[in-house]
């Protein structure tokens, strides 16, 4: 995809039109990696989710405008983690995704009694808005690991928390 240098939209910002080109790159000081993406599906995207592109649409230009939640069929095909909340099909559903670097304060699923150690590897949840273990039962070798734990999680901890992890889907 196309990288551009000057840019009509903050990180945070979204619109109901393609003031960007969908699938432009946009890379940061800090060394990060965004792309400009469609929300077409009936639903909003929430802030700090994964999202995944439609399978079905692989190989197309047409891939990067349909960013959703994940979902079973869609989990090998990561697109980042949504910047801020976009918008259903018919609101404001274009915005930014990260695709590669340090996402502070994720969502992740720490699974009750067990710790989730710097390094590990997860995988977007299916139908969540949070992240599960790459190793968890039912995990095809198929999916990429596209997040990285880059702090440690507590064994005693059962429920969604918000560490930093690392995205790698560029």
């Amino acid at each position: 995809m196309a990288e551009k240098i000057l840019f009509q939209t903050k990180l945070t910002d979204l619109s109901a039109t393609d003031k960007e080109g969908v699938g432009v790159i946009r890379r940061t000081e800090d060394g990060n990696a965004y792309r400009w993406v469609k929300n077409t599906a009936t639903t909003a995207l929430t802030a700090k989710q994964p999202v995944c592109y439609e399978v079905a649409l692989a190989g197309s230009v047409a891939m990067f405008q349909s960013v959703l939640t994940p979902a079973t069929a869609d989990l090998m095909m990561a697109a980042g983690m949504a910047v801020t909340a976009i918008g259903a099909s018919g609101g404001d559903m274009y915005g930014w995704i990260m695709v590669q670097g340090r996402f502070a304060n994720s969502r992740t699923l720490a699974v009750s009694g067990t710790a989730g150690a710097v390094g590990e590897e997860y995988i977007g949840a299916n139908g969540t808005t949070t992240l599960a273990r790459a190793t968890a039962a039912g995990t095809a070798p198929k999916y990429q690991k596209n997040y990285t734990l880059l702090e440690v999680v507590s064994a005693s901890t059962g429920a969604v928390v918000a560490v930093d992890v690392y995205v790698n889907c560029l």
